[in-house]
């Protein structure tokens, strides 16, 4: 049994707790008149840093004077646990944060409204809605997204006398180049004190490479097929870059994560998110970098694409509350105020466009651009199972000196792992 449903909805409890709330709901949420007014929403959410908190209080205030109504807000600090406990027992949010590995587990329980006749699809990027859609429905907004780039610190590649120019566009190149541009590093450094550029040992991140070709690490029944052939193939690449002797984990250089080593100048690149670019600029401000896209593989642009969105909780007495808040928040005005002032990406084109935050900071645009390539980090409902099991093998076949054999054993491994869990 996958991670979720271990931690959430018993069968048969949940059902029969999903039918009693049915049958309670009111499914109008509001009087006959279609009035909102004097009522009360819940919604759940994570909390994030203080400028995402601030803008959240923002929005809040905001509506709660557009319509006269209390917003009542449930923060969850383990959300993919917790939310499912409250829907089996009935006390869910009205309106909730969505990841979007998250989603197929949250449609498939029957839980979520469909939002078709409350969003517009077309209002947001096609690659990032439709990780909230099933059999041409939508069941979520989403509200904003994440994507990877590369970061190249400009002063440590100038010490080093390497051309930032020349930092070759496909990964197969890389390969070919970085032992040159490694030795350059060890000479201006010292060896092994600054590695040219990371890569992490975990699914989220290598998900890239496994899914190239066209490839499915999880079968259509659930199961973990991360060993087949062709997967093996893909990411055996990334064997080949750690053998360069030019690539670390962050764990490898003592770092907490890829930013913390980019920022402390262990890693000259570093392929990260646009989360850690407000980071670089509010507590690193000497780190001079630039952004440039991830490089390609087998031709193809690649990186990936995390998001979230608003769902509603199915049994709402206030659906006519909730839709209101997901039109608001995921609207235009309401996106734009929520990017702005947090410093992510927008899942509207019309609002990216218009992005004063952009404007201001154009390196980021490298990220929005990327959007429209990404790979949505999702696949069915055991994603978590298999992501625990990869994890706790994958390092083996990620360091200098290891081999195709060892990536096979390791791959081996996760999927009987991940297998022997699903099957409980």
């Amino acid at each position: 049994m996958n991670t979720w449903k271990k931690a959430a909805l018993a069968g048969a409890a949940f059902m029969a707790a999903a039918s009693l709330a049915a049958c309670s709901s009111n499914s109008s949420g509001s009087d006959k008149s279609g009035s909102v007014k004097g009522e009360t929403l819940t919604v759940g959410y994570w909390k994030g840093s203080d400028t995402e908190n601030a803008t959240f209080n923002k929005l809040v205030s905001s509506f709660e004077k557009k319509y006269d109504v209390k917003v009542k807000p449930k923060v969850y600090t383990d959300i993919t646990t917790q939310l499912p406990t409250d829907l089996s027992a009935g006390v869910a949010p009205d309106a909730f944060y969505i990841d979007s590995s998250f989603y197929p587990y949250l449609q498939k329980e029957g839980v979520l409204a469909d939002l078709s006749g409350v969003v517009n699809p077309k209002d947001f990027y096609p690659s990032i809605v439709s990780a909230f859609q099933t059999n041409g429905k939508t069941y979520a907004a989403p509200k904003d997204v994440s994507t990877l780039a590369i970061y190249v610190n400009k002063d440590v590649f100038k010490k080093a006398g390497i051309d930032e120019s020349a930092i070759p566009k496909s990964y197969e190149d890389f390969i070919t180049w970085a032992p040159t541009a490694q030795a350059k590093l060890d000479a201006a450094y010292g060896k092994g004190k600054v590695y040219l550029m990371n890569y992490n040992a975990d699914l989220t991140r290598n998900w890239q490479f496994i899914t190239a070709d066209g490839q499915n690490p999880i079968t259509s029944d659930g199961k973990s097929d991360l060993s087949n052939p062709t997967i093996l193939k893909n990411l055996n690449t990334a064997v080949e870059l750690f053998n360069t002797g030019a690539v670390a984990t962050p764990q490898q250089v003592g770092a907490g994560d890829e930013g913390a080593g980019f920022a402390s100048g262990k890693f000259a690149m570093a392929l990260t998110g646009n989360w850690n670019y407000q980071v670089f600029k509010t507590q690193y401000k000497d780190l001079n970098f630039d952004i440039i896209p991830n490089m390609t593989y087998k031709g193809k642009e690649m990186t990936m694409q995390y998001t979230v969105g608003w769902g509603e909780n199915k049994n709402t007495k206030v659906s006519k509350l909730a839709n209101d808040w997901i039109q608001y928040v995921t609207g235009k005005d309401g996106m734009t105020t929520w990017t702005d002032g947090v410093g992510t990406l927008a899942t509207r084109p019309d609002v990216a466009e218009n992005s004063s935050f952009l404007n201001d900071n154009p390196l980021l645009k490298v990220h929005q651009d990327a959007i429209k390539s990404a790979v949505a980090w999702q696949d069915g409902v055991n994603l978590t199972t298999v992501v625990s099991s990869y994890g706790n093998f994958i390092s083996n076949a990620f360091k200098k000196g290891a081999t195709e054999d060892t990536l096979k054993s390791a791959l081996k491994q996760a999927d009987d792992d991940a297998n022997a869990k699903i099957s409980k």
